[in-house]
């Protein structure tokens, strides 16, 4: 039961914080062991022992036990309850030690509290230190890196964010152990700090950036953002002569500018931004099709549907990766319309969408690429197989390959190529920047 759970949350968690866990392995498959982590948000508990194979123990608030649902769930994490009166904090230190004695995994949070700006806090508790000293068990360091982007302690709610976790190698509390404890817990607390902050300190850096990219300024309107609108209110109005029928092209490009000289910046604008080229053709491109008498395409709500899917994994890709996979299928789409000018198929242009996005995961291995490209293949290849009537198929998906040399010949560089190469690895989230 407790694996099937913890499958399927992991699943979960690795869509919505494309989760990762390093280091796991280093915890004994028996016996005894204190692990200890820095502690940025409400999701650690359960962050920490997702890719476990031995339960975790953690203390938790003895009242959320009696929280329906929550109750049971933090129960199946191997959460105990804890009274965290004032004078109760001994007792709640013996059960944890109990358990040690029993060799099961005990966690703690030596901050004792969320951290307030993803940093370890200045002074650490002595639990987890004196927990290894006193039993002899092995203290095992874990950095949480990401989980303060995804969920701080002033957020109702959680965001979309890298989260990666890492356990370190052991500390063996045996040279300490004939040390008294005013020399022991802290010698033991200072190894157990310099281990978590060596790894977290690039997240923590990672998650300072993006706050402030995302107050950045607004920049000028790029060519794959006006280009497409512009051109296919051209056809258009060349075929109905009409003002009217053209207007939501102008006023998209009045978006852009208004959200450059008036808008103030911040994470939703900057996803409405940088991924309006693709929701604008999906949402007037076929109108703007129809009016220019070239083939609308087919079922435009699976285009849709398959369009958003294939753009979800660039939330958690770098900047210019998303940007540089936007400008590519904006492409492939124009070449792909004229392409059914000429050679009309109902499936053309969910062709051109996942052959498109399948050769750019596979060429950038983006995030979830290992599953993305095998759904996107086989989607593209069922319809162009099933409605591509023979050969018209063929410059549709000719179109989706132009597309994407477009991508690879040239991406998306704003702010010249040093800021690019700059930005750390796992800063993510590209849609926002």
């Amino acid at each position: 039961m407790r694996r099937a759970l913890y499958g399927v949350i992991e699943a979960l968690f690795r869509v919505l914080f494309t989760y990762d866990c390093l280091g796991e392995e280093k915890l004994p498959e028996s016996g005894p062991a204190v692990v200890a982590a820095n502690h940025p948000s409400y999701l650690d508990p359960v962050l920490l022992s997702l890719q476990v194979r031995r339960p975790i123990r953690f203390m938790a608030w003895d009242a959320l036990f009696k929280v329906p649902l929550l109750g049971a769930f933090i129960r199946a994490f191997g959460a105990f309850p804890v009274d965290i009166r004032k004078g109760k904090g001994r007792e709640a230190y013996e059960r944890a030690r109990a358990l040690v004695e029993q060799g099961e995994i005990v966690g703690i949070f030596p901050e004792g509290r969320r951290s307030e700006t993803g940093w370890m806090e200045p002074v650490l508790r002595e639990g987890a230190a004196r927990l290894a000293w006193e039993t002899g068990a092995p203290l095992y360091p874990a950095t949480i890196a990401g989980a303060h982007r995804a969920w701080p302690h002033f957020r109702l709610l959680p965001q979309p964010a890298r989260i990666r976790v890492r356990y370190h190698d052991p500390i063996d509390p045996a040279p300490w152990r004939d040390q008294p404890e005013e020399v022991a817990l802290p010698a033991l607390l200072g190894e157990l700090r310099r281990r978590v902050e060596r790894s977290l300190m690039p997240g923590v850096k990672a998650d300072l950036r993006m706050n402030l990219l995302y107050r950045r300024p607004s920049p000028w309107l790029r060519a794959h953002e006006y280009l497409p609108p512009l051109i296919l209110a051209l056809l258009a109005f060349w075929k109905t002569r009409s003002l009217a029928d053209v207007l939501p092209a102008y006023a998209y490009v009045g978006y852009l500018l208004l959200d450059h000289y008036l808008l103030p910046q911040g994470r939703l604008v900057k996803w409405l931004r940088n991924s309006s080229p693709v929701l604008f053709l999906l949402a007037w491109g076929p109108r703007a099709l129809a009016l220019a008498g070239w083939p609308a395409p087919w079922a435009t709500g699976a285009l849709t549907a398959v369009t958003l899917g294939a753009l979800f994994p660039y939330l958690y890709e770098r900047g210019y990766t998303a940007l540089t996979f936007i400008k590519g299928l904006v492409t492939a789409f124009l070449l792909g319309a004229l392409a059914l000018r000429y050679f009309p198929t109902p499936a053309g242009l969910h062709v051109v969408v996942g052959l498109y996005a399948a050769a750019f995961a596979w060429d950038r291995r983006t995030v979830f690429w290992r599953w993305s490209v095998p759904i996107l293949l086989a989607y593209a290849g069922y319809l162009g197989l099933e409605l591509g009537r023979g050969r018209n198929v063929v410059p549709v998906a000719v179109a989706a390959l132009l597309g994407w040399a477009v991508a690879r010949l040239f991406p998306h560089r704003e702010g010249g190529p040093r800021a690019e190469t700059a930005a750390p690895p796992h800063d993510g989230l590209g849609l926002l920047r």
